[in-house]
């Protein structure tokens, strides 16, 4: 047998050439796979359920609107997950002994933290000065529309307040 042999050469070509294939596929599926995996796919889940704000009792009937941070419990991403998450802020108001309205702290026209303006009773957008009632409809400035509401109830004398994110700078309000 000579070592010159083209069946031999061709077979040691094919034999290298399958292990060098198989190694790569062994290590690049799961390397596609963990770069792909969250393509199309909700990658970041907030909370879907109401948050418990706490008894209804801390929020004085006819007190002007509080700022509150939003903790969310646990927020998963594709990989991890994280406990105790500030979402954002919302304002609460409890006008009445039974009702309580609750609005975004993020001003609609470019994503701002608005602030209460206690001397004018009203909230205030400090980046381009827009104003808005403190039941959230818009006063002034280039807002497109008001504050955006978010849905609050009172469960058993708890507050529980759904987190809801709206685009910005659009008048009609839609959620992301």
């Amino acid at each position: 047998m000579a070592e010159d042999d083209p069946d031999r050469r061709r077979f040691l070509g094919v034999a290298t050439c399958a292990v060098g294939g198989a190694a790569a596929l062994a290590v690049g599926v799961p390397v596609l796979r963990l770069v792909i995996a969250p393509a199309g796919t909700t990658t970041v889940t907030g909370p879907s359920e109401p948050l418990d704000l706490g008894p209804i009792d801390r929020f004085r009937v006819g007190a002007e609107p509080r700022k509150v941070e939003i903790i969310a419990p646990i927020v998963k991403d594709a990989w991890t997950a994280a406990r105790n998450v500030v979402l954002g802020a919302a304002f609460l108001r409890r006008p009445t002994a039974d009702k309580v309205i609750a609005l975004s702290a993020v001003c609609p026209h470019l994503g701002c933290a608005v602030g209460w303006d206690a001397a004018a009773k009203n909230f205030l957008c400090p980046c381009h000065d827009s104003r808005f009632e403190a039941d959230g409809p818009k006063l002034d400035g280039p807002s497109e529309r008001g504050l955006d509401p978010l849905p609050v109830t009172i469960v058993d004398g708890r507050l529980r307040l759904t987190w809801v994110r709206y685009k910005l700078g659009i008048a009609e309000r839609e959620t992301l």
